[in-house]
């Protein structure tokens, strides 16, 4: 099953007790401060364990992970 955006609003709000109320699919999350690196680094890993994959070090950017949008794009062309 894929990844929605719901799924990871609710990822944020029910796992790493995130302030979810005005995140939109659009809204820069780390870049304006909505998660810091350790929420990052949860955010991350529950994706592995609901998505079934690992995240390269190296796919850790601004561009894969700064909007929930960019998120459910990275977890589609991962698990596609």
């Amino acid at each position: 099953m894929p990844l929605t955006a719901q799924d990871v609003i609710a990822i944020l709000r029910d796992e790493l007790f995130v302030e979810v109320s005005e995140v939109t699919e659009h809204s820069p999350l780390f870049s304006a401060g909505v998660i810091d690196s350790f929420s990052l680094v949860g955010l991350i890993s529950e994706l592995e364990r609901r998505a079934g994959f690992r995240v390269a070090p190296l796919d850790i950017t601004l561009e894969n992970f700064d909007t929930v949008e960019r998120i459910v794009g990275f977890v589609d062309r991962q698990t596609a």
